[in-house]
């Protein structure tokens, strides 16, 4: 079942969406392994929650917009938090239909310090009446059981118009991910060039080449050639 969408339908006909959150309240949930909760962008506080202490272990006093930001796995959180950004961004600035929202896996530090890897699917929840964001809502899955790799995945629901904006947005935070040499290597990478050929072509020694390509790999979390290319296909570098 898509309950992002189920969400959205719940929300798209309100022009404004109250605070009683009776449809959230009654949203069916598997104890320990989902949970909702609302961040309130404009008080930067959560203002709903259910189940974060089943599926996570903070307390509803603990679980607030810090500890959002600050438990996503630290191999993680360069790339969440550019994805987050560049998402919450178009949504305060532009006017945003409530049935669009973001789906991105990755990881999180649950209370205990134990590791998750979760489904995150985030959507308007109150917006102003010209469409542009209050809060939204985030329907959150633990999927250990199913995936076992360390790749963060996203994607928008969204027609194909405001899919292309919201990614536009999304990869003006990744202009900066890699440095100018790294994106030569990468490039160079892509051409299929190897290690000593990329040496020459750059002029440097195949030593650096390596290293370049092993902080390379670090920093996106990936562990081959074809993990970093689709990484760079997926969030606009090429």
């Amino acid at each position: 079942m898509d309950y992002a969408r189920e969400i959205s339908n719940q929300l798209i006909q309100k022009e404004r969406i109250t605070k009683d959150f009776s449809d959230l309240e009654s949203f069916p949930l598997i104890p320990t392994k989902q949970a909702l909760y609302v961040m309130d962008w404009q008080k930067n506080q959560v203002t709903f929650q259910r189940n974060i202490q089943e599926l996570l272990g903070y307390s509803r006093t603990e679980f607030d917009d810090k500890i959002i930001h600050t438990q996503i796995h630290p191999n993680d959180i360069n790339v969440v938090s550019r994805v987050i950004k560049g998402i919450v961004n178009h949504y305060v600035n532009q006017e945003t239909s409530s049935s669009t929202y973001l789906t991105i896996t990755y990881r999180l530090i649950k209370r205990d310090r134990t590791i998750v890897k979760i489904l995150r699917q985030s959507g308007a929840y109150e917006t102003m009446p010209n469409g542009q964001l209050i809060s939204n809502w985030s329907f959150i899955t633990d999927i250990s059981f199913i995936s076992n790799n360390d790749q963060i995945e996203w994607d928008v629901n969204a027609n194909e118009v405001d899919r292309q904006k919201f990614k536009e947005k999304v990869y003006e935070e990744f202009k900066d991910f890699f440095t100018p040499r790294e994106l030569l290597v990468i490039n160079a990478v892509q051409k299929g060039l190897k290690n000593f050929e990329i040496a020459q072509k750059l002029f440097i020694s195949e030593h650096t080449v390596r290293t370049h390509r092993k902080n390379i790999l670090r920093k996106c979390n990936c562990s081959n050639k074809e993990q970093l290319l689709s990484f760079c296909y997926r969030n606009g570098i090429f």
